[in-house]
């Protein structure tokens, strides 16, 4: 390999080109034509503040977003560094170097004049016997077709990380649904789904593998899902949620292409953004982030934050439709602990954008813990957590609850409401608080901050408990088939739940509170 730093600092021949961080969008729009430049130096009078990338300037008046430059501005945009160090990773675009206290601007990809190839590093990763056959028959597969193939995203981010995944991404350079076909051919595999961006799934054994050509896209909007064309490897991706999970593995060559300083990232444990309108072009990015930052244990880094600001400052939440915003919090409810998430997104005003009623880190952990002990589903956890938040019936609407499901849920919450004082006096059998609550839905029970943990999981065990007699028994007991058997099955059953018979004792308990019915 070439000598990169040495050659980097022969482009060393002047400043960037700067612009006040007070000027109009169109003043820099203007800068950035004549220029023909991808970024820009903020300053504030001699000051550095930051950087602001061309493509964000673009889409931000796109959007049409009312706000200054300095709302888009990047401390350390991705893949970039105010150091030598950064030289190591000439997959940047751009590296702003220190020298002399002056500050410089140099376009790497003009520097270096070598094949992308010969810059990857090489990493020896270690793969599971059955993702190194889905790895080998990929290779095959492009081979026979003359394309190249990659790894990419989260399957690359758990190899290095040295975590299992069963979730397989791959890209190839075209002819995805030809590459899709004789990869299942060769598998054995399913082609389960294809999508309206050109997207094939496969099934084999616990992997589902995704395939795709490399692509680049562009929002009209906000929240609105992406325009996507065949593009290249770069822009595939620049156009993802963060650095960590924009890593390529060639299958080719088994080299690690790290565009946007995705490795440093990992190593560091921040969870960047590719820019700093990523939350605004795809809201779903932020439940993902509370996903990753309490999974991995990652912080954000300080743009990422910046991100997340301008998305709630511009509420782009409110512009999700239900059904995309369920399907994160399912993801989030599948996760091994899903109150870390939660939490993540309490404390840092996410829940306030979508819910009036936002519940402390206590009461979060307090339901889940219940939700775990009563095993209840994701979907259900979903439903629980919503009725829990939800000050009024169409509330459960924002989380895709509607119709029959909603108007069930909602009453089931008035029920328990009114019926607080009945369930917490001690002086009524639990039976008859039992045989109220069963009709209950489970995730109602959640829901009632007002019981008592231990009282609903003992109400749990009690839904369980059986007469001992069925009404075949009775019938053979002497007792006529008609209304009387579920009466006497129910006395039998409270009794039970309540205690004050053993087994073994359900014939006597009969023949003396029903000597009637016996007499006859």
């Amino acid at each position: 390999m070439k000598n990169t730093t040495h050659a980097a600092e022969n482009f060393l021949t002047g400043t960037p080109l700067t612009i006040d961080i007070k000027s109009s969008f169109e003043q820099a729009q203007e800068l950035f034509s004549l220029a023909g430049e991808e970024l820009l130096v903020l300053t504030d009078g001699a000051a550095f503040k930051g950087v602001l990338r061309r493509r964000v300037l673009e889409e931000a008046m796109r959007f049409g977003l009312k706000l200054d430059l300095a709302d888009l501005l990047e401390k350390i945009p991705a893949g970039e560094d105010f150091s030598q160090e950064a030289l190591k990773n000439p997959f940047s675009a751009y590296v702003l170097l220190k020298k002399d206290s002056a500050k410089s601007l140099i376009t790497l990809k003009d520097a270096f004049a070598f094949a992308w190839e010969d810059l990857s590093e090489n990493f020896s990763l270690e793969f599971p016997e059955e993702l190194s056959e889905i790895c080998t028959k990929a290779s095959e597969a492009a081979k026979a077709l003359g394309l190249r193939v990659f790894l990419v995203g989260g399957i690359v981010r758990d190899l290095i990380l040295k975590r299992p995944s069963f979730d397989i991404d791959l890209v190839v350079t075209e002819k995805a649904r030809y590459f899709a076909e004789n990869l299942a051919q060769k598998l054995g595999a399913r082609l389960v789904k294809t999508s309206l961006f050109g997207t094939f799934k496969l099934a084999w054994r616990d992997y589902d593998i995704d395939i795709a050509q490399a692509r680049w896209e562009y929002y009209e909007a906000p929240a609105r899902l992406p325009k996507t064309f065949p593009g290249p490897l770069r822009q595939d991706a620049f156009r993802r949620d963060f650095t960590i999970n924009s890593l390529f593995l060639c299958l080719k060559t088994r080299r690690l292409i790290d565009y946007y300083g995705g490795l440093k990232d990992l190593c560091a444990k921040k969870l960047r953004v590719l820019h700093i309108l990523s939350f605004v072009e795809d809201p779903t990015r932020i439940f993902r982030a509370a996903r990753y930052a309490t999974r991995f244990n990652f912080a954000f880094s300080s743009d990422t934050f910046r991100a997340l600001s301008l998305a709630l400052k511009l509420k782009v939440l409110s512009l999700l439709s239900s059904a995309r915003l369920r399907n994160e919090f399912l993801r989030i409810m599948e996760e091994e602990n899903p109150s870390l998430a939660i939490i993540f997104l309490a404390e840092n005003r996410v829940l306030n954008e979508l819910f009036e009623k936002v519940p402390d880190k206590f009461e979060i952990k307090r339901f889940f813990a219940l939700a775990t002990k009563m095993r209840l589903s994701p979907a259900e956890k979903i439903e629980a957590f919503a009725l829990f938040l939800a000050l009024r019936e169409k509330d459960l609407e924002r989380l895709d609850i509607s119709g029959h499901k909603k108007k069930a849920l909602w009453q089931a919450k008035l029920s328990l409401k009114e019926k607080a004082a009945f369930l917490k006096d001690p002086k009524i059998p639990l039976s008859e608080k039992v045989f109220f609550l069963e009709k209950m839905p489970r995730e109602a029970l959640l829901a009632a901050s007002f019981l008592d943990e231990a009282f609903i999981l003992k109400c749990l065990k009690c839904f369980e408990i059986k007469p001992g007699l069925s009404g075949e028994d009775l019938q053979k007991l002497g007792v006529k088939q008609g209304p009387e058997i579920g009466k006497m099955l129910k006395a039998l059953r409270a009794a039970k739940i309540d205690g004050t018979i053993k087994p073994g004792e359900e014939e006597a308990f009969l023949r003396k509170e029903f000597a009637d019915v016996f007499s006859s």
